[in-house]
Order: structure tokens, then C-alpha cells, then sequence
């Protein structure tokens, strides 16, 4: 499922991808690391990518008020409570739209789960 728009999607490039780290909590360290102090800057949605009545993922929305930058984020949906699964795409957006960075895979597929 691709869930970025077109005109964002275009500006994926090779120069301003990154390898996507993260903690052993899932998050991508480069939102502990990086000099913004980033917050939620509108309300999280939820992904059932294959339509099958299970969330699939959170994607965040955040921005940084003294930088301008937003990011979307996108992780798998947890187990528990507020308990999310790993970072699998996060992108990075200047004040103007133009891309900072980016990481992971912007396309979504449904992830796997254990059978019971």
C-alpha cells in the first residue's frame, strides 16, 4: 500500500535516503539523536492495510516548531497498550516540502503475524 502522495513520493531519492537504525524499543533513533524536539502535531491514523479487521500500523505525524521540519512516521502496530512494533518508514520534510531525509520503505504490506 503506498500511502504517501505522489508529489512527496517523487522526491525520494538516493541522496537524501538514510539507513533506518532503531532502538531496541523499535523507534528510529533518529528521533532521539537528531537536534529537533519533535511532537505530535495532529492526531495518529491507523492502517488495516489488508482489510482484515487487525491494525496494521500507526503513522504519526510530528513537527518541530523552531525548525519548521514535519515528519511522518510509520510503525507496526503493538501487541499491548500504547506498545508499538518497530519504525518501518519514517520521512523527514522541510518547512518548504522539500524532502531532508528519509528512511525505511514507503510502501506498507500487511506484517506478519504468528498463528494461534
Amino acid at each position: 500500500m503506498e500511502f504517501l502522495p505522489p508529489q512527496i513520493a517523487a522526491k525520494l531519492t538516493a541522496a537524501n535516503e538514510r539507513r533506518l537504525e532503531l532502538a531496541p524499543d523499535g523507534e528510529a533513533l533518529r528521533f532521539r539523536t537528531g537536534a529537533e524536539r519533535w511532537e505530535e502535531a495532529m492526531p495518529p491514523a491507523i492502517i488495516d492495510v489488508d482489510r482484515d479487521g487487525t491494525k496494521d500500523y500507526i503513522v504519526l505525524i510530528l513537527a518541530d516548531d523552531d525548525s519548521g521540519r514535519r515528519a511522518l512516521l510509520a510503525r507496526v502496530w503493538g501487541d499491548a497498550a500504547d506498545a508499538f512494533g518497530p519504525t518501518v518508514f519514517y520521512i523527514i520534510l522541510e518547512n518548504n516540502d522539500d524532502v531532508a531525509e528519509w528512511a525505511g520503505s514507503p510502501r506498507l504490506a500487511a506484517p506478519t503475524r504468528p498463528k494461534p
